[in-house]
């Protein structure tokens, strides 16, 4: 019986050492998997990042160009802001030459008015009152 309880206890250790080598591996199998599948996250995250950070350039992009055009129609605005300020300054100044030309048609009918009338005291001096704002009055006659 020794014999065979040595073959045994061999046969026993064997197995044992069978046991613990594929549990070795096993858990060198298992690490390996933790390892893989924390790449393949790392991976995917990377992956995820990347897309993210390629929309926020896309968006930025799309952001310079819309600021791009507005900045091109507010220049656009600006010279027809300015142009229209330019014609509005035009037409102040047109108005107020015609105002004074109307003013001085006004005077030179009412001096012609008093002349008609025989006052031509009144008529001079009206006509001298006005001769600077009005240097093209007729003279009393």
């Amino acid at each position: 019986m020794t014999g065979f309880a040595i073959l045994n206890n061999q046969h026993q250790q064997r197995l044992q050492a069978e046991a613990q080598t594929q549990a070795a591996q096993d858990q060198a199998n298992r690490e390996a998997m933790q390892r893989m599948e924390g790449e393949i996250a790392l991976k995917n995250e990377l992956e995820s990042a990347s897309q993210r950070e390629a929309a926020l350039q896309l968006q930025l992009r799309e952001m310079d160009a819309g600021a791009n055009r507005l900045q091109a129609a507010d220049g656009q605005q600006q010279a027809r802001r300015q142009q229209a300020e330019r014609d509005l300054q035009e037409l102040r100044t047109q108005r107020a030459r015609l105002e004074k030309q109307v003013d001085c048609e006004r005077i030179q009918l009412t001096v012609n008015q008093l002349t008609a009338k025989g006052d031509t005291d009144q008529a001079t001096k009206l006509q001298n009152l006005w001769a600077t704002p009005c240097p093209n009055l007729q003279a009393v006659r």
